[in-house]
């Protein structure tokens, strides 16, 4: 059985790959958490621990962007795009792909078991699978 981690430490490409969608997703994070840090500084509360509001917001703000533009502003900047295997990338493909993202933990398991089970796609978190969508590089805007 091959997995994605055969692949991973073998690809250079692959390797940056996973490395973009690693920085996408905390510029995401920064995107949401950081207003919510500062608006709940601002109302008096500097040590609120957004957790799961964040999280919700985090995955909701994900899939809507993938939806609508194919990415969110993390994975345009580093041109990465979420696509389905086949057709348009429906909602709820998007609320499948994104699911994970509701918690570190389970994005970050998300990303192992993608890369432990069998696949034909390296490139494909668990939910991607699941919701037949990928995540591809591109080289100039609007690009497949």
């Amino acid at each position: 059985m091959v997995t994605g981690f055969d692949y991973l430490s073998k690809d250079k490409v692959l390797q940056e790959h996973w490395f973009r969608r690693f920085v996408a997703i905390v510029l995401d994070a920064v995107i949401i958490y950081l207003p919510m840090w500062l608006l709940f500084t601002l109302l008096g509360y500097p040590y609120f621990y957004p957790g799961l509001l964040s999280g919700v917001l985090l995955f909701l703000y994900c899939a809507l962007l993938d939806t609508a533009i194919g990415g969110t502003v993390g994975k345009l900047i580093l041109h990465l795009k979420a696509v389905p295997t086949s057709g348009k990338m429906s909602f709820p493909q998007a609320l499948m792909r994104d699911v994970s993202k509701i918690f570190v933990v389970f994005l970050l398991l998300d990303w192992i078991v993608g890369m432990a089970v069998d696949t034909n796609d390296p490139r494909q978190k668990w939910t991607d699978q699941i919701a037949r969508t990928s995540v591809i590089v591109y080289d100039h805007p609007g690009g497949t």
